[in-house]
Order: structure tokens, then C-alpha cells, then sequence
């Protein structure tokens, strides 16, 4: 099995097609990591690093550095530990967890390439197509309106709300117009940690008494703050999803425990691919529900993702949309678009890209 010969680090940025706003704040571009690894046969491992809003401190820069710093303890080490290679990066960038993901994503990438094997099979196998949402974020209702009827023409038939920066009458009215927009779409609302209790409880009666129905409520409350999650779900019997608050499958049960949530939105960019493959485990032994979402990744950083979703099958929601909310790139490869359905090839060797 060959070896780890060299690994490039490489910044790239690109511009989103409107400004994403969301409880924590403004973004009209990205500026991410590309990763690719070369073995001593000539094969290669690609993956891309997002910085985030959510993720303030996983700024470009300290991307690079933490990326840059994993490269003299994973060179000249045989592709096929690859177990050991991801331990490494993520013993050495536990804090950069954006960083050791995309490591551990271009380090799979490399192996199941050498296996000729897509990555989707390496996880699992379970299926070759998913369907996403389509992300709207924090805007006035007449926008959100356009933008959802704008949707719907496309072939969306689910959507996902930012809200929780201003009133819970507010973001009802804002929940309005998307309904208005979009009638038959499937909805989830992102809260981003923007709610308090009385406010997450208020807009959710407004909600109901609109009678515009959501399929979950994602992280509404701070992170940290499970008390209040649990006792917004037993207030209200409104499903709760956990996403800021995940990083690990210790997270999961300390969650799950806490009975602070009904599911969880998972991100490769946070937990890694094996790390997420825990987190799936826990869900399931808790019985709960499963989502799985990105950050501003290009087409090369979500193809991960979309194998993940595609190999476990096990989302019942997908919000794998960066591709739609960034200005399009020359990529090719890693999965077939179709409106809002991605496919994979059964012939792929790792991500495809």
C-alpha cells in the first residue's frame, strides 16, 4: 500500500450568489482550504475545509495553520492506516475541527481510491441518490415569499428557514410568506441559538395558530444550555434538533441523556466522517431522528457528505445545499445534480472528484 508522499494546502474563496444571514450573522463570501494528498503511486485524496459563521475562530487562516501543522506527522506514513492518520490529525487539531475533518476526508478519499472504491460504498452502501433542501436565509417576508415561489419552480420540495434574529412575530410572519410561497414544501426552521425560552415558545404558538406545521426546530437556544431545550420540548411537544451542540457521539448521549433533543443535524465539517459514523450509532441506539447538513462548501468539499448520506441512508433530512447558495465553480465529478437530487456513480473510485 503506498504512502503519504506530499499533502497541499491551498486557500480559495468564493462568492455566495446573495448574502447568507443568519441569527449569528452576515457572510457574502467564503474563504476555505483546499486539500489534496499525493501518494507514492500517484494517487491522489482531495477534500475542502469551510469556514463558517457558526465557527467564528475557523477563519482561513487558522485553517491553513492547523492544516500546514498535521503535514510532518502524517508524510511518509502507509495510506492504509488510514485509522491512525485521522487519530493523528484529529490528536493534533482536536480545536480545529473543520480543519482535521477535511484532513480525515482527503485521507479516505486517498484510501478508497487505492481500493477503487467509491466512498459511498466504503460507508455503507445503502443507497446512490439523496435530495436536499434549499436554505433560505434571515430576509424580510416579501423576499422570503419571491425566493420561496423561486424554489418551488426549481424543484424544491423542502425548505429550511433562518429566523431567530429579531421577534417571534416577526419570524411567524416571515414562516408566512415561505408558506405562502411554497404551500407544499416541507419545513424546518433554524433558529441558530437566536431564541429565548419565551420567544422559541411564542413563535411556535404563532406557528400553530397560522396552522403552517414544521417538520423539526433547529438548535433554537445556546449550545451549552440542554435545560432549556428539554423543557421547550416538553412545553411545547415540538421536535428539536441539535446542531451548534454536536461536535462528538460524547455530545450525542450527553444530549440524548439530557432528553434535550429529538434528532440532530450532523456535519462532516465538525465531526469528520468516522466521528459521524459514531455519532449515527448513538442516534440509532437512542432511537432518534437524523439529519445531516454542511457548511459553505464547493462541490469538492460537500462530495464527502453527499457519499456519507448516500452510504448510510439513514437522513431523513438532507441539507446539503452550499452548491446552490455559491457562486458555480469549473468542478466536475463527485455527484450528478439534478434539481435538488444528487446521485453517485456506482463506478466512483473514493469521492469521484
Amino acid at each position: 500500500m503506498p504512502i503519504i508522499q506530499t499533502i497541499d494546502v491551498k486557500p480559495v474563496s468564493f462568492k455566495l450568489k446573495t448574502p447568507f444571514v443568519t441569527a449569528a450573522g452576515r457572510k457574502t463570501e467564503t474563504h476555505n482550504v483546499q486539500i489534496t494528498i499525493h501518494l507514492a503511486d500517484g494517487t491522489r485524496g482531495m477534500s475542502e475545509a469551510s469556514s463558517s459563521i457558526a465557527m467564528p475562530t475557523e477563519s482561513q487562516e487558522n485553517m491553513i495553520k492547523a492544516l500546514k501543522s498535521m503535514i510532518p506527522e502524517l508524510r511518509g506514513r502507509p495510506i492504509e492506516n488510514y485509522r491512525e492518520l485521522v487519530a493523528t490529525s484529529w490528536r493534533l487539531q482536536a480545536l480545529h475541527q473543520t480543519a482535521a475533518s477535511a484532513m480525515e476526508c482527503a485521507i479516505l478519499d486517498a484510501y478508497t481510491r487505492t481500493l477503487d472504491q467509491s466512498l459511498t460504498d466504503f460507508l455503507g452502501g445503502k443507497g446512490m441518490t439523496v435530495e436536499t433542501d434549499l436554505t433560505l436565509s434571515l430576509a424580510p417576508p416579501k423576499e422570503l415569499f419571491k425566493l420561496a415561489r423561486a424554489a418551488v419552480k426549481k424543484g424544491f420540495r423542502r425548505l429550511k428557514v433562518k429566523v431567530g434574529g429579531t421577534s417571534p412575530e416577526e419570524d411567524c410572519e416571515r414562516m408566512k410568506a415561505v408558506h405562502k410561497g411554497a404551500p407544499r414544501a416541507a419545513l424546518v426552521v433554524d433558529g441558530n441559538q437566536g431564541f429565548g425560552l419565551s420567544q422559541a415558545v411564542d413563535f411556535v404558538h404563532r406557528l400553530k395558530r397560522a396552522q403552517i406545521s414544521i417538520n423539526f426546530l433547529e438548535q433554537p437556544f445556546r449550545k451549552h444550555d440542554l435545560r432549556t431545550m428539554r423543557l421547550f420540548r416538553h412545553r411545547t411537544h415540538v421536535p428539536v434538533f441539535a446542531d451548534e451542540a454536536i461536535l462528538s457521539a460524547a455530545d450525542a448521549v450527553r444530549l440524548f441523556e439530557a432528553e434535550a433533543a429529538d434528532g440532530l443535524n450532523i456535519k462532516v465539517a465538525k465531526s469528520g466522517l468516522l466521528g459521524a459514523l459514531d455519532i449515527i450509532h448513538i442516534s440509532q441506539r437512542f432511537k432518534k431522528r437524523l439529519a445531516i447538513g454542511c457548511m459553505e462548501e464547493s462541490k469538492l468539499g460537500l462530495a464527502a457528505s453527499v457519499h456519507l448520506a448516500c452510504g448510510t441512508g439513514v437522513f431523513e433530512w438532507v441539507d446539503l445545499d452550499s452548491v446552490f447558495l455559491l457562486e458555480p465553480t469549473a468542478q466536475r465529478g463527485g455527484f450528478l445534480m439534478k434539481g435538488p437530487k444528487f446521485s453517485v456513480k456506482s463506478n466512483l473510485s473514493g469521492i469521484g472528484m
